[in-house]
């Protein structure tokens, strides 16, 4: 009976530890995953350079790696985003500068602390993302400098690097030429426990900056969970890419599971577009039905009136040419002529009828003469 009951306890402390416990398989690592997830937060655009890549909606100005801070965690300096979507384009994939977009996220699949490279000194901090040809080996990543240029860069006072929010203490970009000329670089990365670190500035040169010690805090602290090279589907002995290959990224995208539409991005100087992936053409706007143009008549010229198609008017037939006896008595009336003629000239008045003529007197010497003219 005592047996029994030891058994069960032992039992229910096994399965309470398992539930309590995260499962490592139950984390989703995919291009398709990410595509889904933070469609609603940008858009996806297809760039000749970079294939597939996410624009996000964010205001003109914005630069990766500045809304959140820093923690030096048990996985080295790492970033907590202050961004709802920055569990996703932080840590995985790499940003990039691409005109007209701007920044645009490169999706990748391999998780860590932060994808950045470093240029310190006794007084300022600077960091960059690094760029999507970057890849490191299966224990990490120790060689030459991955350097950016200068205007990549944010600097913050190396008194204020860690616990205080990048956004309210970063230098103006302006001064970026000037300190990065005396920095130091470096990039760094280590796998332990099957987990990417980031190295970065030493935690004691940040200690004297800040005037205490720095130690390391479990990354549960930051908000951010690790994932294993294992979980993420890495091959041991497997080169690692920041970024996914774009025919991978291509396949995964194009899939109708994770077919999401972006919305449009207007907070953005770039022309925010649509989403253009492969394999789907373009999409064009309906087209207007076609109406028929109106017709413009010359009314000095009204052969050349075109009849409209719904209300077409029928033009009367051409009489035959009049014969000239008709024509001659019956003239057609021509409005350009009416409008012109001139008002009918007044008839000339009848001349008064002149009086008869007296006959002469006879001719008192002659009358027989006068007779004579009057019978003539």
């Amino acid at each position: 009976m005592r047996r029994s009951l030891l058994a069960s306890i032992f039992l229910a402390g096994l399965v309470t530890l398992a539930s309590a416990r995260p499962a490592l398989g139950a984390v989703s690592v995919s291009v398709a995953v990410f595509h889904r997830t933070l469609a609603p937060y940008g858009r996806w655009i297809t760039t000749v350079s970079y294939g597939d890549v996410w624009a996000p909606s964010v205001a003109a100005g914005w630069q990766p790696y500045v809304d959140g801070e820093w923690y030096y965690t048990d996985c080295g300096w790492t970033w907590a985003s202050s961004d709802p979507w920055g569990d996703i384009p932080f840590h995985y994939g790499t940003w990039v500068w691409e005109p007209p977009y701007g920044w645009v996220w490169v999706p990748g699949t391999i998780w860590a602390p932060a994808w950045v490279t470093w240029a310190y000194s006794d007084d300022f901090v600077g960091w960059a993302p690094v760029p999507p040809s970057f890849a490191l080996s299966a224990s990490g990543y120790v060689g030459t400098p991955i350097v950016m240029a200068s205007n990549r860069y944010v600097f913050v006072p190396a008194r204020q690097f860690v616990g205080v929010r990048v956004a309210s203490v970063r230098l103006p970009a302006r001064r970026n030429p000037a300190v990065f000329a005396h920095t130091i670089r470096t990039t760094s990365f280590h796998v332990s426990g099957g987990v990417l670190h980031d190295v970065g500035p030493a935690p004691q040169r940040i200690a004297r900056a800040v005037g205490r010690p720095i130690q390391p805090v479990p990354i549960a602290k930051a908000g951010v969970r690790p994932v294993s090279l294992t979980e993420s589907g890495v091959a041991r002995g497997r080169r690692l890419a920041v970024v996914a290959p774009k025919a991978e990224r291509a396949a995964a995208i194009s899939k109708p599971s994770a077919a999401v539409h972006a919305r449009p991005n207007r907070s953005v100087e770039r022309p925010h577009a649509t989403s253009i992936r492969p394999g789907d053409s373009p999409r064009q706007p309906p087209a207007a039905e076609a109406r028929p143009a109106k017709a413009v008549v010359n009314p000095a010229r009204p052969e050349q009136a075109a009849a409209k198609p719904e209300r077409a008017v029928a033009r009367p037939a051409r009489p035959d040419k009049p014969q000239a006896a008709s024509v001659a008595r019956h003239p057609a009336p021509q409005p350009e002529r009416i409008a012109a003629a001139r008002p009918p000239a007044p008839r000339p008045k009848p001349k008064p009828a002149r009086p008869p003529q007296k006959p002469n007197p006879p001719h008192p010497q002659n009358p027989d003469k006068d007779h004579k003219e009057a019978q003539q």
